[in-house]
């Protein structure tokens, strides 16, 4: 019997070996993994030039959400917008599966970004031009279609990984109280149809300054839209600020993202006033997910501090007067 594994590392010359026999590229000359978490990243140097492979967790995406994906970037790339675009394999599909010991893996061939990633030392002219790309990447996402699109469920998502959230935080325990409380506030409030009237279309779903690189030159491009679906646009708004307010930067980062995203795209007054509670279902999720993650990856940079989530929750329940 094989003792269960919840998350393997594939052999990166295994994975040279997958990519030459299914793309029109040639071999790869070299095959190296460069990060390890909810999604394995390898660069792959061919003898034109560098692309990333993606291998996603397994049972993580089903065909048709990865699909939506890829689709999704391949209409934003033709449109223009620096994010990485997917490479079809050789019979045109955007996608292939191994089978690893915890199940199959998704793999996905993209274009390479250059540059590094945003981290906290970001200026408030970055994250103004932050909030200005993801409002060009809105608009121009406005016009996509998908034959299977993928829609997000807010309060479904977090139901769904509740039994993770059990074993972090304990029924009766004072952070289970609280984050029980939020997401009552949560549900009632998408159970009335609070965000029904909100503009919805293709959101990134994960746009924080560490999905975003910039180049020598300052330019900045979005990657990792594993998380990209359709929603209300707001919340790729809350998904940013959420981020700079867990890291306790300055009020002005916030001020300026936002500013800089409505010079493309003002925001409408039923937007403005969904903000703190989209903010509240953004703090239930990711402290889900980091329920979810935590055992099977470990701590992920920036995210090591467990009790951060609760002090993060305290203060937007507060700032929706709830106490």
């Amino acid at each position: 019997m094989t003792f269960p594994v919840s998350h393997s590392t594939l052999d990166a010359q295994a994975l040279a070996r997958a990519v030459a026999e299914r793309y029109d590229l040639g071999p790869p000359q070299s095959c190296r993994l460069i990060s390890r978490g909810s999604n394995d990243l390898y660069a792959l140097q061919f003898s034109d030039q560098r692309r990333v492979l993606r291998v996603a967790r397994a049972n993580h995406r089903s065909a048709s959400e990865a699909t939506f994906e890829l689709e999704l970037l391949r209409h934003l790339a033709g449109g223009g917008m620096p994010v990485p675009a997917p490479i079809p394999l050789a019979d045109g599909s955007l996608h292939f599966s191994v089978v690893a010991p915890e199940g199959e893996r998704r793999i996905v061939l993209q274009t390479w970004v250059e540059g590094r990633a945003l981290d906290h030392s970001l200026s408030p002219q970055d994250a103004r031009a932050a909030g200005m790309l993801l409002a060009r990447l809105h608009e121009r996402a406005h016009g996509f279609r998908s034959a299977e699109p993928k829609l997000i469920d807010t309060v479904g998502r977090i139901e769904r990984k509740l039994s993770y959230v059990d074993a972090l935080l304990p029924l009766g325990t004072a952070g289970r109280d609280l984050f029980d409380q939020g997401f009552a506030v949560v549900q009632q409030w998408f159970a009335a149809g609070s965000g029904h009237g909100l503009p919805r279309g293709p959101t990134h779903g994960d746009f924080q300054y560490a999905n975003l690189m910039q180049s020598a030159g300052g330019a900045l491009a979005a990657v990792d839209f594993d998380d990209c679906g359709i929603d209300c646009l707001a919340m790729d708004i809350v998904t940013f600020a959420w981020r700079s307010r867990f890291d306790d930067l300055a009020a002005e980062i916030d001020a300026q993202f936002l500013a800089g995203y409505q010079v493309v795209r003002p925001l409408a007054d039923a937007e403005r006033a969904a903000l703190p509670m989209l903010l509240l279902a953004r703090d239930l999720y990711l402290h889900a997910s980091y329920a979810a993650y935590i055992d099977r990856i470990g701590p992920v940079s920036g995210f090591e501090d467990e009790a951060r989530f609760m002090v993060v929750l305290a203060r937007d329940l507060h700032a929706l007067g709830i106490t």
